[in-house]
């Protein structure tokens, strides 16, 4: 292949008819790829649908914790309600508890049992739907237990939204 001198650019013998494309480039002989290969999509498709199932966990979890924390809140807004009845009438109810129990608590029911002849009550939370498995309590004395939490050891002496974290 021969060089010559065009005043200060080198140019190949081969591109001296002049054909290009008006920026002083000539076209290769090689045609150059656009776009990406299967082999790059589905790399990229996979390691996209492993940061979703990782995000779709998190929020799931994350929805979990903030529904318990929702009931958790009705279970002891109810402690201290039942305890001003106590301070009324000398008991938690007689037959039942004195007071009704919270409305609106999402995947959750919420129950109540006198002991002791009025003397004592446990309020309980347990999960419903997708909450199925959870079960919180609080007592007359202020004692928060889980009872059942999936996947942690329980019962405990505190009150979980977290596998084995006490809150």
């Amino acid at each position: 292949m021969v060089v010559r001198q065009r005043g200060m650019k080198a140019e190949h013998a081969s591109h001296s008819s002049g054909a290009h494309d008006g920026l002083g480039r000539y076209p290769s002989s090689v045609a150059r790829q656009c776009g990406f290969t299967l082999i790059e999509a589905v790399i990229t498709l996979l390691v996209m649908s492993i940061l979703c199932a990782f995000a779709m966990n998190s929020y799931s979890s994350y929805a979990k914790r903030a529904r318990a924390v929702d009931a958790l809140e009705q279970l002891n807004q109810f402690r201290t309600h039942m305890e001003k009845a106590f301070q009324d009438n000398g008991n938690y109810g007689s037959g039942a508890c004195a007071v009704g129990l919270p409305t609106g608590v999402i995947n959750f029911a919420l129950s109540c049992d006198l002991a002791q002849n009025g003397q004592a009550f446990v309020a309980k939370a347990t999960g419903l739907a997708n909450m199925a498995g959870y079960v919180f309590s609080i007592n007359e004395q202020g004692i928060r237990r889980t009872e059942a939490f999936p996947a942690a050891a329980v019962p405990a002496d505190c009150w979980m939204v977290e596998k084995d974290k006490c809150q």
